[in-house]
């Protein structure tokens, strides 16, 4: 529709996140970006839970609550939609931040990646002109734009350094 899109997408993002940790992979996954482009396009008929990997009624109605028209989607209004669904149920939102983490890495120094997976088999292609080789990819993404609200823009880090410098 080329209208651009509001913090609303952080919301479907949200329920993709949600379907892939209970599930194991993402819901629109796809051999290419066209293919993936298609489902999230189709995503009526390609949001689909697999029965062999069932979850609860609640998760499922939160995620198909959040991956949705973006009129009907859960959070569009507030995010206190989100947060008194049954799925979040007894989450005390007021001391969250006052719990300790569920899981804390071990992280040696500012470099250590020793808490993320290694794929030895993947080819990173290092040294090749990147935008070339990926030049026709993510056509299928022309026109997506994010509309950008006043304040929240790299502009306004612009804007205070001009501030700041004609003062």
């Amino acid at each position: 529709m080329q209208t651009g899109y509001t913090q609303t997408c952080d919301w479907w993002s949200l329920g993709v996140i949600m379907f892939e940790m209970l599930i194991g992979y993402p819901p629109f996954c796809s051999e290419n970006p066209q293919e993936t482009y298609r489902k999230i396009m189709n995503w009526r008929d390609t949001l689909v839970f697999p029965p062999e990997n069932p979850i609860s009624n609640n998760s499922r109605d939160l995620i198909e609550r959040l991956c949705c028209n973006s009129d009907n989607r859960l959070g569009a209004n507030s995010v206190d939609e989100i947060k008194s669904h049954p799925f979040l149920k007894g989450i005390d939102w007021d001391h969250i931040r006052d719990r300790p983490a569920a899981y804390t890495p071990d992280v040696k120094s500012i470099t250590d990646t020793s808490n993320f997976d290694e794929f030895p088999d993947v080819d990173l292609n290092i040294g090749r002109n990147q935008e070339i080789e990926h030049k026709d990819k993510d056509l299928v993404f022309i026109n997506y734009t994010f509309k950008r609200f006043e304040g929240l823009t790299t502009q306004r880090g612009s804007l205070m350094k001009m501030t700041s410098a004609s003062s």
